[in-house]
């Protein structure tokens, strides 16, 4: 049973740390470049909450599986302890930008997009509010890529 355990978790990571680069290299740029911006969004709009629930998931599975190796004893104890933690703080990442980040990035878009279609400026603080989001978003994201490169550097080594 223990190897079936180790591959659901090696399976977990790295489906997570595939979908993140494949997103932050190869889909991210490639929308922004070749989309108009409202198709861009739209786009997005569909996407992230997968790409997030995807995060959320693999988590859970990651979990489960770090601490049934550590109650067999075959994680050791403080690689174990560290890559739930890493578990817990990327799932927890993706969970905020799922249910808290995204969402809000959604309402500031549509507040501005009426403004848009009239002609008139957006407010500035909407946009402001949407940048400083966006941003902290992007870097939430690669902070979940150096979790999970952790994550492997630890099944690897460990």
């Amino acid at each position: 049973m223990i190897p079936l355990v180790k591959w659901f978790y090696l399976l977990a990571v790295s489906v997570w740390t595939g979908s993140v680069v494949f997103f932050t290299a190869v889909v991210a740029p490639t929308v922004t470049q070749t989309l108009s911006p409202d198709d861009a969004a739209k786009l997005q709009r569909a996407v992230f909450p997968r790409y997030y629930l995807l995060g959320v998931l693999c988590a859970v599975v990651g979990i489960v599986c770090v601490g049934w190796l550590l109650a067999d004893r075959t994680f050791g104890k403080w690689p174990g302890i560290l890559s739930l933690l890493l578990l817990v703080s990327t799932g927890a990442a993706n969970g905020w930008l799922l249910l808290a980040v995204f969402p809000r990035l959604n309402e500031l878009r549509e507040r501005k997009t009426p403004v848009i279609g009239t002609g008139k400026l957006p407010e500035p603080r909407w946009e402001q509010e949407w940048k400083e989001l966006h941003q902290t978003s992007v870097q939430l994201n690669y902070a979940v890529l150096a979790g999970l490169l952790a994550l492997l550097f630890l099944v690897v080594f460990a």
